[in-house]
């Protein structure tokens, strides 16, 4: 089973899902309030885990399309949990991704 996890970049999966769609449907479970939810969810750790998935998936020598899976769970969280004048930082997630995929050497063997 950990062989298929690893195989199918199935880390990538999960903390995509994780990030985009079950912190911000549990911040509005707990009640946390919208302008917490913005700031500390979308601004920070959305910006520095899409820097950082990035770059994980340029050093572990991944596909490039791994990069569109965080934006777009983060997309789809938007969609269900917050207004819609935030749905444009999935792209900024994207534009982030991608920058530290693009701008990241790739692992030496």
């Amino acid at each position: 089973m950990t062989e298929k996890f690893l195989k199918y970049s199935g880390q990538y999966w999960l903390i995509a899902f994780v990030v985009g769609v079950v912190l911000p449907w549990g911040l509005k479970l707990v009640g946390v309030s919208r302008f917490h939810q913005i700031v500390w969810l979308l601004f920070v750790m959305d910006f520095v885990l899409a820097a950082v998935v990035g770059w994980l998936i340029r050093k572990s020598v991944r596909t490039g399309w791994l990069v569109w899976l965080f934006p777009v769970f983060c997309f789809v969280g938007l969609y269900l949990f917050f207004p819609t004048y935030v749905y444009y930082l999935a792209l900024v997630d994207l534009g982030i991704s991608y920058l530290a995929y693009g701008l990241t050497a790739p692992r030496e063997d």
